[in-house]
């Protein structure tokens, strides 16, 4: 049961993955980066691995993704 768990989620970060490279909206793509890094974390912690979930939903959602915002408001929010 769980590894059909994890195999549902790690599809579901394969279309995240293919909806932030087609989007022209920048914000958006932002945004689906940040809940592929939650889905990841959510892996890692069922794989009982909770001090790398941690990490994950820190460093790879919480600071990066704020970085992009920040970097953002000095772009365009949409691809030419």
């Amino acid at each position: 049961m769980m590894e059909l768990i994890v195999n549902l989620l790690l599809a579901s970060c394969v279309m995240l993955t293919a909806a932030i490279v087609y989007t022209k909206d920048l914000l958006l793509a932002v945004v689906l980066s940040g809940a592929e890094g939650v889905m990841v974390a959510v892996i890692f912690y069922l794989l009982l691995a909770p001090d790398i979930a941690l990490v994950q939903v820190a460093a790879g959602v919480g600071i990066s993704t704020a970085f992009f915002i920040v970097g953002l408001r000095k772009l365009r929010r949409h691809e030419e």
